[in-house]
């Protein structure tokens, strides 16, 4: 299995933790054997998620040689932080509302050895890190395993999962009287890292989240993560364990299909920052430059990291694709360009206005004063006195006209307001 959360990662990590992501290999000894460097996800995929996903600037991996386990039983295998891309992460920073986090973590390893019927809520102990749970051990204990300058998000209360399950035999039955076969069973209670039965509707949501895969495996996607489950006992069961069939089910989780989770959870933090900054900005009455360039950074992170998809790996491109309507992504964004539309229509608006009513301050003061001032060059004796006087009767006939022409008093009104309101 792999859990990912949401990280701020003020630094590069130390030596420790390799630049690119972790190589894992399949086939090994043979001559068709798959090591997923960056290359050869890159070739498989497409090239415009290396800088998104595996470049060595955004993404950092670590082996565990020692055995590490989790309060809750989740043995710790390999580490992997990846951090949101210069662009975007720029974006995020020149916001006056500070991103909860830029970046995420993947911790690869296996779940606790319990009871199969225990299974689904081990799951949910090693993904959830609530401070309020059990003391705050199991989050404590992933902060531990973090390199400095990396710490979990303040919001983050559940990592997202991805968990292949198989059987040595047949897959055992959790509840009876279903209308839902053991193995969907399975697929929804890991999914949900759920120990109650299934609801009614269960059956109609897990044909919605249903992912297409090879014979032998199930799978579905959804906003808590991903749940593979082997229908059968392995199809090679002659071979060595790393020949066999669903050696490679757990080899496409703990690459591809992990990279479609984690672009996907960069996805809805960078969404969350926007939401924030955008909120933020609506409080107050913005300015131009704030807008356009938040409009900017917006329309850079829609065609980089919302555009993305995973080539040719279509369940990979699925399992993004599902958890962005599980989670509302696709909504949000929306929301943002209409929102960020407003606000561009609601700062013309303000501009015009302003303009409007610096020339009506022109016209009341410059009108009055060009005749008195015309007016005191035709006098016979055009001396200081008389300058004053028509000064003074030119003050006193700006303000009868301000008093008398409720347009000018709000354009008047309008103007210092405006100014009091900006930021």
């Amino acid at each position: 299995m792999v859990l990912v959360a949401a990280v701020r990662v003020e630094r590069a990590p130390d030596e420790s933790f390799a630049p690119g992501p972790l190589e894992r290999r399949w086939r090994v000894g043979r001559p068709n054997e798959v090591v997923s460097d960056a290359a050869r996800r890159s070739s498989y995929t497409s090239p415009q998620l290396v800088p998104l996903l595996w470049a060595p600037d955004v993404r950092w991996h670590k082996r565990c040689e020692e055995e590490a386990v989790s309060p809750a039983g989740f043995q710790l295998s390999a580490i992997e932080l990846i951090r949101l891309g210069a662009p975007t992460e720029a974006a995020l920073t020149d916001m006056d509302t500070p991103a909860a986090a830029n970046g995420v973590v993947l911790l690869h390893g296996v779940l606790p050895a319990v009871r199969p019927a225990d299974l689904p809520k081990a799951l949910q102990f090693c993904a959830s890190i609530d401070v309020h749970h059990r003391q705050g051990e199991q989050r404590h204990w992933v902060a531990q395993q973090l390199p400095r300058g990396c710490r979990i998000a303040e919001t983050e209360r559940e990592m997202v999962h991805g968990v292949l399950v198989t059987a040595r035999c047949e897959l055992s039955t959790f509840h009876e009287g279903l209308d839902l076969s053991a193995a969907e069973q399975w697929l929804w209670k890991m999914l949900y890292a759920t120990e109650y039965p299934p609801p009614r509707e269960a059956g109609e949501e897990l044909r919605e989240l249903h992912l297409r895969l090879p014979n032998a495996i199930q799978g579905v996607a959804g906003a808590r993560g991903l749940s593979l489950v082997g229908t059968s006992v392995d199809p090679n069961p002659e071979q060595p364990p790393d020949y066999q069939y669903y050696d490679a089910s757990g080899f496409h989780l703990a690459t591809l299909q992990s990279d479609a989770l984690a672009l996907a959870c960069l996805q809805r933090i960078v969404l969350d920052a926007f939401g924030q900054e955008v909120a933020r900005m609506g409080e107050h009455e913005p300015l131009r430059r704030k807008v356009g360039q938040l409009e900017r950074d917006l329309l850079v992170f829609r065609r980089s990291y919302w555009a993305a998809d995973f080539g040719r790996q279509a369940v990979c491109t699925a399992i993004m694709r599902n958890f962005q309507r599980g989670c509302g992504l696709p909504e949000a964004l929306q929301s943002l360009v209409s929102d960020l539309g407003e606000l561009s229509r609601q700062v013309q608006a303000a501009e015009t206005e302003t303009t409007n009513a610096i020339l009506g301050l022109l016209a009341a003061i410059g009108l009055p004063l060009a005749t008195g001032l015309a007016i005191w060059q035709g006098l016979p004796q055009a001396d200081v006195a008389s300058l004053y006087r028509t000064l003074g009767i030119t003050c006193l006939v700006t303000v009868l006209l301000t008093s008398s022409f409720p347009g000018l008093r709000r354009l008047f009104v309008t103007l210092f307001r405006r100014r009091r309101r900006q930021r």
